[in-house]
């Protein structure tokens, strides 16, 4: 028998935000329950001591997952915008795309924006803005922009 720690949580319109603009069209993150264990919308994990972050989130647009993904490997900043290192990384994900092509990796390091305004640890909020263009392996292009988390 399996059982759940926690209770799905609902999804508040004033926190645990990830939204996006892609193609033309905002999105938001949405929470796809898959069985007993509950889920959120997206999954935040940092440390300030090495500076390392990640987010990540989605939802499912037209039956097909699509995600967010942001690395920083070390070189966590805040109110300024984030270098992006040799092991960072941003892309994109849409699982309609098959033999490779689902990544939609950022183009070019020095066009990826990260930006965190605010890390509250006490009340686990963390604020920021994001965007890139993406390319995957089959040569297709997106650009994600006006990211918000």
């Amino acid at each position: 028998m399996l059982t759940a720690c926690e209770e799905e949580m609902p999804e508040p319109g004033e926190w645990r935000v990830l939204e996006w603009t892609v193609d033309g069209e905002r999105h938001k993150a949405s929470c796809e329950s898959e069985g007993l264990f509950g889920c959120t919308a997206l999954g935040v994990d940092y440390n300030l001591n090495n500076g390392s972050f990640y987010l990540g989130g989605g939802k499912k647009i037209d039956g097909y997952s699509q995600q967010i993904y942001i690395y920083i490997f070390r070189g966590l900043k805040l109110k300024e915008q984030i270098s992006f290192g040799e092991h960072d990384d941003m892309y994109y994900s849409i699982t309609r795309n098959e033999g490779g092509c689902k990544r939609y990796r950022a183009i070019n390091k020095d066009q990826r924006l990260l930006y965190i305004s605010d890390i509250d640890s006490t009340n686990r909020i963390i604020e920021g803005y994001y965007g890139f263009e993406g390319i995957n392996d089959c040569q297709d292009t997106l650009k994600i922009k006006d990211g918000y988390f």
